[in-house]
C-alpha cells in the first residue's frame, strides 16, 4: 500500500467521478494537433482545385469567346472582358472578327480607366486596320485616352500635348465625321489646360518680380492659344510686368491689342476703367 504522500494516480481517478474518462497528459494537445492538421490538409485541398479550375471562359473558343467578352464588356466586369479578349487574340490570330475584339479590348481598358494602356490598344488597332469600319472610333480612342489623362495645369503636361496631338490626327483623318467634332471639342480643352499652365507658370515669376521670365510665358500664351479664356488675361499680365520694368511701348501695345481682341472681357474692362 502506498502512503499518503505516494503521487500514483490510480485507475479509478484516470475514470473520473461521472465515470467519463479523463485523458491522459498530453492526449488532448495530441488530438487538437490532429485535427489542426485535418483542417489544414481539407484548405490546401479546396484551394488547389480552385487554382486548377480557371477562369471562366476557360476551355472556350471562336464565337463562344467572344460572346462571353462581349457579355463581361456589356456588364462592365472589365478584368473578365480583358482577359476574354487577350485570350481569343492570343488563340485565334485569324479568327474572323479578330478586329472586333481588338477594339473591344482597347474599350475595356478605357472603361477600367487604364488609359496608357487603352492609347496603345486603339493605336494597335489603327496601325493593322487602318481602312476598317472602326478605325474612326480608334483614332478618337487615343486621342480621349490621352486627354483624360491630362494632368493639372501646374503639373508637366506631356499627356495633354499628347492629346493635342492625337485630336488634331482624328480632325484630319476624319474631317467631316462626327468623330472630328468630337476631337475639335477635346482638342480646345487641351489648348485651354495649356494656355492655363503657361499663365500660372508666367504668374508664379511675375509675383516674385523676375519680369523678363513673366514676360517669356505670357507671350507664348497670347501668341500660341489667342482662342483660349486665357488670352485676355495673359495679355493683362504682359502689360503689367512691361508697364513693371519701363517698357511703356510694349506695355501700351499689350494693352490695345487687349483692348481690340478681347473688349468683353473681365481683364479688358478693368484696364479701360484704369483699375488695373
Amino acid at each position: 500500500m502506498g502512503s499518503s504522500g505516494d503521487k500514483t494516480v490510480s485507475g479509478a481517478e484516470r475514470i473520473g467521478v461521472s465515470g467519463a474518462a479523463v485523458p491522459f497528459p498530453g492526449e488532448a494537445v495530441r488530438a487538437r494537433t490532429r485535427r489542426g492538421g485535418l483542417a489544414l490538409f481539407g484548405l490546401l485541398v479546396l484551394l488547389l482545385v480552385g487554382c486548377g479550375s480557371g477562369p471562366a471562359w476557360a476551355g472556350m473558343s471562336g464565337d463562344a469567346l467572344f460572346e462571353f467578352g462581349v457579355a463581361a464588356y456589356d456588364d462592365e466586369d472589365w478584368d473578365d472582358a480583358i482577359g476574354t479578349f487577350e485570350t481569343l487574340i492570343f488563340q485565334n490570330p485569324s479568327y474572323e472578327r479578330l478586329p472586333e475584339a481588338r477594339m473591344y479590348l482597347a474599350r475595356a481598358h478605357f472603361g477600367k480607366e487604364e488609359f496608357i494602356t487603352s492609347a496603345a490598344e486603339f493605336d494597335r488597332f489603327l496601325q493593322r486596320y487602318p481602312s476598317h469600319g472602326l478605325a474612326p472610333e480608334a483614332s478618337l480612342g487615343i486621342c480621349r485616352s490621352y486627354a483624360r489623362l491630362a494632368p493639372h495645369p501646374q503639373r508637366d503636361q506631356e499627356y495633354t500635348q499628347r492629346a493635342v496631338d492625337a485630336c488634331r490626327a482624328t480632325r484630319q483623318e476624319f474631317e467631316g465625321m462626327n468623330v472630328a467634332e468630337q476631337a475639335r471639342e477635346l482638342q480646345n480643352q487641351m489648348f485651354d489646360r495649356l494656355a492655363e499652365s503657361l499663365f500660372l507658370q508666367g504668374r508664379h515669376y511675375q509675383r516674385r518680380n523676375f519680369h523678363d521670365s513673366a514676360i517669356l510665358y505670357f507671350q507664348d500664351l497670347v501668341d500660341f492659344y489667342p482662342q483660349t479664356r486665357w488670352a485676355a488675361e495673359g495679355l493683362a499680365a504682359l502689360y503689367r510686368s512691361y508697364t513693371a520694368i519701363g517698357w511703356s511701348d510694349e506695355a501700351q501695345r499689350a494693352r490695345q491689342r487687349l483692348l481690340d481682341n478681347y473688349p468683353e472681357s473681365e481683364a479688358a474692362q478693368e484696364l479701360a476703367d484704369g483699375s488695373a
